[in-house]
């Protein structure tokens, strides 16, 4: 809902399923969606993802993070291809972890804003006729997944 509403203050419209649109939006995007619906808008779909990637590729980055006691993860957009966030970047905000916050805390009180924040600045973009695409560096990357026990 925060993401939609920063996309509708941002003076831009939100399409149905089946209309056509410029650019899609996915902030919580949690399953495989097939490349060819990725690709149906204009320019592509933005995901995000909760870290610096292309380190911390994969569903479960923030646990992942606090496990490693890393310093840093970050909100990132990125254009969604047929990998698994693997796609050019479009904006990252670094954010410092607050050990003194469950991870689930942390989320809300930290990658949400910055992902509301990091969205912005994409559409601010888009509508200055600037599409921002990044390649991720390979030799960076890293893959994090939920244990299946």
């Amino acid at each position: 809902m925060a993401a939609r509403n920063t996309i509708l203050g941002l003076g831009h419209c939100i399409c149905g399923t089946d209309d056509p649109c410029d650019i899609a939006v996915a902030p919580l995007l949690t399953e495989k969606v097939p490349e060819e619906k990725l690709m149906e808008p204009t320019l592509g779909t933005w995901i995000f993802h909760p870290s610096p990637l292309p380190y911390g590729r994969g569903a479960a980055s923030i646990k992942w993070a606090y496990r490693r006691s890393e310093p840093i993860t970050a909100a990132t957009w990125f254009w969604a291809d047929k990998g698994l966030d693997t796609g050019d970047i479009c904006e990252q905000e670094i954010v410092k972890i607050d050990y003194a916050l469950r991870p689930r805390d942390f989320y809300q009180q930290h990658i949400i804003p910055a992902m509301l924040r990091t969205l912005e600045r994409c559409l601010i973009g888009i509508q200055s006729g600037v599409v921002r695409r990044v390649p991720q560096v390979e030799e960076y990357s890293s893959f994090d997944f939920i244990e299946k026990k």
